[in-house]
């Protein structure tokens, strides 16, 4: 720390003035410490956090997979008997934007 005389000895009496707010500051952050360690700790979710936290938890699970008609799909792909309707796809594709 760098002390500086300022006019006549004022800068020991701001110097002190520091040093007591200092202080000050120190206890009262202790008493607000001990304060804080009698009062009961509480959490309140609201109901917008809640319905969040659960679309989180459907999110992270992994989705129902329909093996068998994978299968079917692959079959029909490898033996060139899998027709796709495209009017039929972009309708879907268009309702899905909406």
């Amino acid at each position: 720390m760098i002390w500086m005389k300022i006019d006549n000895g004022k800068g020991i009496q701001l110097a002190n003035l520091y040093q007591r707010q200092q202080l000050e500051e120190k206890q009262g952050g202790a008493q607000k410490a001990a304060a804080n360690k009698t009062a009961a700790d509480s959490l309140a979710i609201s109901g917008d956090a809640a319905k969040m936290r659960e679309l989180l938890q459907t999110a992270a699970q992994p989705p129902e997979v329909n093996t068998a008609r994978i299968e079917e799909l692959k079959n029909a792909i490898a033996r060139g008997e899998y027709l796709t309707d495209s009017k039929k796809i972009s309708a879907a594709m268009l309702a899905a934007l909406e």
